[in-house]
């Protein structure tokens, strides 16, 4: 069973219980902004469908970033299905202090997953909307990050209630779109472009992952174009990378090639 943190959402300032009583959401806003004010900034990644490597993405970039000497973070936000805790070789269970999550450091990142929370790995998340609600809330309002120049968001895919949470009540400096070159996850890849969009939330730009003989290459570049966005750049389907995420160690830290593009992807996206 997940352990839920329990917040009182109240003020003292009369104005201010009557804004959130106009806007539900400001208050939220406000105190997960109040939480993440040590963090430089706030990066979510995100893809139109499950299954394009968009967690195995994220956990190499926010390596890539503490390898490069910034101080980096992780949140595993897919809380139905988190795999990042996997990917770091994390094993032990999160412990709060003073009501605060404790990030668990692995390769010199910071990292929360809701793969954490559980005694078994193999015990189902299973919430209704306002528990996911509410514990994608108290996981970016109470988690204590420390200061970081780098946060990194893993969304959960697709366009529902869950990665919208996150993008109303994170301050996001903008959002890195990951898909496959094949037609079927670029057109989803446009509906994380306009989702974006929608929300008000600047695109970075796209990422084109496990290009190659059997998915193909350049749908993603494609795309970028006809959305008039930033194409980052490509990574190819290799069997290290999978090896890798099953052993619990980021690639990127031991493939010389992959760091490579790494480096080229946070150069294009000027972050």
């Amino acid at each position: 069973m997940v352990v839920i943190i329990s917040i009182e959402l109240k003020s003292a300032n009369p104005n201010a219980e009557k804004a959130a009583s106009e806007n539900p959401f400001s208050q939220y806003r406000e105190i997960v902004k109040k939480n993440l004010s040590n963090v430089g900034k706030v990066i979510a990644v995100h893809s139109g469908k499950g299954g394009v490597g968009k967690s195995t993405f994220s956990v190499n970039l926010a390596a890539f970033l503490a390898q490069k000497g910034f101080s980096s973070g992780l949140l595993d936000a897919d809380i139905d299905c988190p795999s990042c805790n996997k990917m770091f070789g994390i094993t032990e269970r999160i412990k709060s202090v003073d009501g605060k999550f404790v990030p668990i450091e692995a390769f010199g990142v910071k990292v929360i997953s809701a793969g954490n929370m559980v005694a078994n790995s193999d015990e189902a998340n299973v919430m209704r909307g306002p528990m996911m609600f509410k514990l994608i809330f108290e996981l970016l309002a109470k988690t204590d990050w420390g200061s970081l120049d780098y946060l990194i968001i893993d969304l959960p895919p697709g366009t529902g209630d869950n990665p919208l949470t996150v993008m109303q009540l994170a301050p996001l400096y903008g959002i890195v779109v990951v898909t496959q070159p094949q037609e079927v996850a670029v057109v989803d890849a446009k509906k994380s472009v306009n989702m974006a969009a929608k929300t008000n939330i600047p695109v970075i730009g796209i990422v084109e992952n496990m290009f190659g003989t059997i998915f193909g290459s350049g749908g993603a570049e494609n795309a970028a174009d006809s959305l008039e966005i930033s194409f980052l750049g490509k990574i190819p389907l290799e069997q290290s990378i999978r090896e890798s995420s099953d052993a619990g160690i980021p690639d990127v830290i031991k493939n010389k090639k992959l760091a490579g593009i790494f480096d080229s992807i946070i150069s294009e996206a000027a972050i």
